[in-house]
């Protein structure tokens, strides 16, 4: 079976979500670690401000317990309790498929046809690939879901308007302020998000820009391409003395300031915006208790992309045609692959058996009655085979269930022994 166990802006808010939010170095390990398990042989772990998803192939395990397993991983990793895995979501089988096809065209992003969400998809299977942790067919999947986000956005327009919530961040900004091109800005962060905020500030026709970050070379190379400056990421809070506008979108498992920490280095603006665009979350929610300071994290983003997602609404059956039609295109690979090794034992048991039962009767029966009978052993070989073929499509879903296709070969390998 191919599964999913996920949840996402649309399941948990900020604080639980950021209590699943794994780094590389933790996505690589829990996958090895979960790929240890005889019922798991493959894992693809997709991390992202918005959403925490586990793509997994199981065999010779039913769906319940191949999602008792993951939870299981996926609990201890996170040192929770069971109470939370209410906020997740599951799905199995032709609706794994249909949510990944989903996710990667962005009809379960915050904006709908925000383009980010391709590039941390290939980087979650390009990291899954080269820690071991996919076979054949989430290798298959995951460049199916692949065509099918090339194919939604060149036959929508669904990606012109706002891109990722880095661009809603920037319209927050532009409603708080009237001259926000004269604003000092600090961006702490030189990533893709941190890029994608400082790309839509200078469109707005910010230049007062200032970027930090824990690797140099990256702010410096960053800074450089929008007219910006750099700071040492040690010297942050100067920066934070001088900004109005403060954007934060790095990987980190604690806030790297809070109320008590920054409030000796702001320097007076009567209105400061903090925007949080990391989860877990990178600035204390306390800070609002300052005075002129508001915060607004990944979630309050919601509000400012409302009004460009009816508008594209109407693109949403197009793209919802396309992924249904990819879908089908795998699942028929995906049903083949499963189906045909059965398939091809119930045949060759059968028709072993026949032939071996045939070589018996040949020896005490003259040749005209061993022509009778054999014309007779082929039709009920044959009945009995396609009997056998319909009912194990029926009771494994036409391949999906894969559990039952395992019991299947074992029986039928029996045959001949």
């Amino acid at each position: 079976m191919i599964g999913i166990i996920g949840l996402s802006h649309k399941s948990a808010p900020v604080d639980i979500r950021e209590k699943f939010a794994l780094d590389k170095t933790e996505s690589a390990q829990l996958a090895k670690l979960m790929c240890q398990n005889k019922y798991i042989q493959e894992i693809v772990i997709l991390s992202t401000c918005n959403r925490t998803e586990i793509y997994f192939k199981a065999d010779e395990c039913c769906s319940s317990g191949a999602f008792n397993i993951i939870f299981g991983f996926l609990n201890k990793h996170a040192a929770v309790c069971d109470d939370l895995n209410a906020h997740f979501y599951r799905f199995a089988h032709e609706s794994a498929v249909t949510h990944l096809f989903r996710v990667i065209s962005s009809l379960e992003s915050m904006i709908l046809g925000e383009y980010q969400i391709v590039s941390q998809i290939k980087d979650a299977y390009n990291q899954a690939e080269q820690n071991g942790t996919v076979g054949k067919v989430l290798t298959r999947l995951f460049n199916k879901a692949l065509e099918t986000g090339k194919l939604v956005r060149s036959n929508t327009k669904m990606s012109t308007g706002a891109f990722s919530v880095s661009y809603a961040a920037v319209e927050r900004c532009n409603d708080q302020f009237k001259n926000l091109k004269d604003k000092k800005i600090l961006l702490i962060g030189a990533g893709e998000t941190g890029e994608l905020v400082i790309k839509n500030l200078y469109k707005k026709g910010c230049k007062n820009i200032t970027v930090t970050n824990r690797t140099q070379a990256k702010a410096d190379e960053l800074a450089k391409r929008y007219s910006g400056q750099t700071i040492p990421y040690d010297q942050m809070m100067s920066g934070i003395h001088d900004a109005e506008i403060i954007v934060s979108s790095i990987t980190t498992k604690e806030p790297i300031f809070n109320a008590t920490s920054v409030k000796p280095h702001l320097n007076g603006h009567p209105k400061v915006m903090m925007i949080d665009l990391g989860v877990p979350r990178n600035i204390h929610p306390d800070v609002t208790e300052l005075p002129g300071i508001s915060l607004i994290n990944v979630d309050d983003l919601e509000e400012v992309v409302a009004g460009n997602q009816e508008k594209k609404q109407a693109l949403v059956s197009v793209a919802e045609e396309i992924i249904s039609q990819k879908v089908a295109e795998f699942l028929d690979w995906l049903n083949s692959r499963n189906l045909s090794p059965a398939i091809q034992q119930i045949i060759s048991s059968i028709s072993t058996v026949n032939a071996n039962e045939l070589a018996i009767f040949q020896k005490f029966h003259p040749d005209e009655d061993f022509q009778q009978m054999e014309k007779y052993g082929k039709h009920i070989t044959e009945k009995l085979i396609n009997s056998m073929i319909k009912n194990l499509k029926s009771i494994s879903d036409n391949g999906r269930r894969t559990e039952y296709i395992k019991v299947v070969n074992d029986l039928f390998s029996q045959i001949n022994e």
